[in-house]
């Protein structure tokens, strides 16, 4: 776990980033989920948004704001999102998931049956997404389940 000190640096590097190149969508997203992790909602929420005025293909970015607006208890927006996604390529199971068309086994299947080289982070991003599903649904021991899957089986990326 990072510290907040790390958290603030790395906020302050996005900012330095955002200043150099503010078209940088990734930049915004990731801000955005540092944001989000520190329980900075609105922040967060307007970060991801930028985000999305960017870059409105990106699905990533897509269920990110799903996530940061079910938080801040606004309405989704994620079907409309749908129209500008590629939807016949991963995370689209995860997005299904998101808008109630698929349940996580089924997700977690289609992870299993992807591209071989894939396999490790869409499994990994299955687990880590119903578990952020289940948490809005209120069953935490499900999610807790989840994030312990996503946990032990996700690529490890390592910090420096």
């Amino acid at each position: 776990m990072r510290s907040i000190r790390e958290i603030e640096s790395a906020v302050a590097d996005y900012d330095h980033a955002i200043k150099f190149s503010p078209k940088f969508f990734q930049a915004y997203l990731a801000r955005g989920l540092l944001r989000h992790g520190v329980g900075e909602l609105s922040d967060s929420l307007a970060d991801i948004n930028q985000a999305s005025a960017l870059n409105p293909k990106d699905p990533y970015t897509a269920l990110w704001l799903d996530i940061v607006n079910n938080r801040s208890k606004l309405p989704s927006r994620l079907a409309e999102a749908t129209a500008q996604i590629d939807m016949t390529k991963w995370p689209a199971p995860v997005i299904r998931l998101y808008l109630g068309q698929m349940r996580p086994e089924a997700v977690l299947a289609a992870a299993a049956h992807g591209d071989a080289s894939k396999r490790e982070s869409e499994v990994c991003e299955a687990n880590f997404f119903s578990g952020e599903l289940a948490l809005q649904h209120g069953s935490k021991d499900e999610a807790t389940r989840l994030f312990r899957i996503a946990e032990e089986g996700c690529p490890k990326i390592p910090f420096n």
